[in-house]
C-alpha cells in the first residue's frame, strides 16, 4: 500500500539532487549503496531541476519514489486535500496557524514508499531524510490521513486516532 509524506516548504532554495543522494550515502542506512535516479536527468552541473528522485534500496522492493514540485500553482490540489483534511475532522479553527503555512508553501516535496513492505532500514532512510529535508526548507509534514508533524517529526496534530 502506498503511502504519501508531503512536505510542504516556506522555503524556496533549491534541494539538489546530489545533496540528497549524499545524505543517504553519508546515512549508510543499507549494506550496499541504493541505485538513485533522477528525473530529467541533470543536463548541467545544476541539478536542481529535478522532479522525480527513484531509491532503488533493495530487489524486490518497490522503490522510494521522491517528487518535487517548486511551483505553487501545481501544487495546490495538495494544499486543498491537506487543508479538507483539518477542516473534515473537525480541527481547522483549532489549527489556523498550520493552514497558514500550507497556503504560503513555496515548494512541495513527497515521498511515496510501500508502507507494509518497506524494511526497517527504508523507514529509518525515509524518516531522517523527511526530518532534513524539513528542517532544511522551513517544512511542515503532512502524512495523508494521519496527521501534521514539524522538522522534528513532533506531532503537530493528529488526525486519527
Amino acid at each position: 500500500m502506498s503511502l504519501f509524506i508531503h512536505i510542504f516548504c516556506q522555503a524556496d532554495k533549491p534541494l539538489r539532487a546530489r545533496e540528497i543522494t549524499h545524505f543517504i550515502e553519508e546515512g549508510a542506512y543499507f549494506s550496499s549503496p541504493p541505485k538513485v535516479t533522477v528525473s530529467p536527468p541533470p543536463s548541467q552541473p545544476d541539478d536542481a531541476q529535478w522532479t522525480e528522485l527513484k531509491i532503488e534500496y533493495q530487489a524486490r522492493k518497490r522503490p522510494v519514489l521522491l517528487h518535487r514540485e517548486a511551483r505553487a500553482a501545481k501544487f495546490k490540489d495538495d494544499q486543498d486535500e491537506a487543508i479538507e483534511a483539518l477542516q473534515s475532522a473537525g480541527l481547522a479553527k483549532k489549527h489556523e496557524a498550520l493552514i497558514s503555512r500550507l497556503k504560503g508553501a513555496q515548494q512541495l516535496i513527497v515521498f511515496e514508499l510501500d508502507s507494509e513492505k518497506a524494511t526497517e532500514e527504508c523507514w529509518e532512510m525515509v524518516d531522517n531524510m523527511e526530518a532534513w529535508i524539513a528542517q532544511e526548507l522551513k517544512g511542515l509534514i503532512y502524512v495523508t490521513g494521519e496527521g501534521f508533524y514539524d522538522a522534528e517529526l513532533k506531532p503537530l496534530c493528529k488526525l486519527a486516532s
